[in-house]
């Protein structure tokens, strides 16, 4: 990797930078999915990036949330059969879960700082439900969103200087370094809600969803207090008033997952706090987060922190 500066940056500094192509595209599946090697107990990273024009470059998308702040250059982004231009000191806003990817290097050396997280890193710190608020501008993506935010509108280059910032506290290996980088990530995030939420052409899809969670928002108090006792469908929909059908519709529109996937994903972040914080067994873990099958709850775990609770704990203790 080499180190260099950008003179014509408004944020100079100096980075270290790697190639796109040798450290992302040969992660990339062939189905074109991409799973980013984060470290499970904080799920967050931050890269300098180049990249070259690659005609062979898969379209990809991936479970992570994304922040492209373009360093240098200029490119075209495809976002399935949509092209968008990014140019210095843009910002890109991707989702992950619509197929992307760079397709053209329009004015080199084109090079980015890349920020990437896994929307779970709020649950388990943050009430029920404000999660999802916090994540609005990145779950009401849809074939028409402006993915990106231009310079001139000063939100890129404040977006940058925190994500130095969270880049500062990486590895997190301590409390207070995972508390200011959480800090750090719902400023930028509140940055996108004031951002998007001004923007005219959003404006209706913002009313929507925020109606459309405020239905909700009986089902996201009782989940906040309950969360680790049985919770089936059928207790949700008496909470709210509407059909199976209409709350698991609704449900996956606001959140983005279904409501037993959202739960599961709520139940171990909280599990994960008790890990961290306390020296209870697993076994008493898993009972207090919900899981009456401490099996099933390793097993819910392991899929989605990619390491047991086990070695989950051992990884925090090493740190």
């Amino acid at each position: 990797m080499a180190s260099t500066s950008c003179p014509g940056n408004p944020a100079n500094q100096t980075l270290r930078w790697e190639n796109d192509r040798s450290l992302v595209k040969a992660q990339i599946k062939d189905d074109g999915s991409h799973i980013w090697p984060f470290d499970p107990a904080f799920p967050i990273d931050c890269r300098s990036l180049t990249f070259e024009t690659d005609p062979d470059r898969p379209l990809t998308r991936h479970e992570y949330f994304e922040l492209l702040y373009v360093y240098s250059g200029k490119a075209l982004y495809q976002f399935e059969g949509r092209q968008v231009l990014a140019e210095e000191n843009d910002l890109i806003v991707i989702n992950g879960s619509i197929y992307h990817r760079l397709s053209e290097v329009l004015v080199r050396p084109f090079k980015a700082v890349v920020f990437y997280f896994l929307p779970d890193i709020l649950r388990g710190t943050e009430a029920t439900g404000e999660d999802v608020q916090y994540l609005m501008p990145f779950l009401l993506q849809d074939s028409d969103f402006p993915h990106v935010i231009s310079r001139r509108t000063g939100i890129p280059l404040q977006v940058f200087e925190l994500i130095k910032k969270i880049q500062a506290q990486l590895p997190a290996i301590t409390n207070y370094r995972r508390l200011a980088a959480r800090t750090y990530l719902t400023m930028i995030l509140v940055l996108l809600i004031n951002h998007y939420e001004s923007h005219l052409a959003l404006a209706g899809v913002f009313d929507r969803r925020r109606k459309a969670f405020d239905r909700l928002r009986p089902l996201f108090d009782y989940l906040e207090v309950h969360y680790a006792e049985p919770i089936s469908l059928s207790k949700a929909t008496d909470l709210v008033g509407m059909s199976k059908a209409h709350l698991m519709r609704l449900f996956k529109q606001v959140t983005g997952h279904s409501f037993d996937t959202y739960l599961n994903h709520f139940r171990i972040a909280k599990a994960q706090v008790l890990l961290a914080s306390t020296d209870k067994p697993i076994s008493e873990v898993s009972r207090d987060v919900g899981f009456c099958d401490q099996s099933y709850f390793g097993l819910v775990f392991r899929r989605l922190i990619q390491v047991t609770p086990r070695e989950y704990r051992k990884i925090l203790q090493d740190a």
